[in-house]
């Protein structure tokens, strides 16, 4: 995966954003915490990208599906998704910084606004 100036100043600014709510010194509010889950899911979509594409292509080079069903079947690998017991199952790469910095953001605003 190669980082682009912009993807690394991205990343710095969402963990800046995670290292400020850890301290307490930033309130948060629900637009804050989505911009940090649409800067995860970017993050995400970009690292799971040539996963995909190297998921699909083995697929169809074993001829294991034909490669519509090959590209059907690994379009959403790596998202969450549901277990045998309807539980969900966690996705990929929410160890990115940014989906670290959503993470502790969610979990903020959820135990503040459970505060009296």
């Amino acid at each position: 995966m190669v980082l682009r100036r912009t993807d690394c100043f991205r990343w710095a600014l969402a963990s800046l954003v995670g290292l400020l709510i850890s301290a307490g010194t930033l309130a948060l509010n629900e637009g804050d915490v989505e911009m940090l889950d649409r800067e995860c899911e970017m993050a995400r979509q970009k690292a799971l990208a040539p996963v995909r594409e190297q998921r699909t292509q083995a697929c169809i080079e074993q001829q294991m599906r034909t490669p519509e069903s090959c590209r059907s079947y690994y379009k959403t690998y790596g998202n969450v998704r549901r277990g045998p017991s309807g539980a969900p199952v966690a996705g990929s790469f929410f160890d990115l910084p940014p989906c670290q910095a959503w993470l502790r953001a969610r979990e903020e605003l959820r135990s503040s606004n459970s505060q009296p």
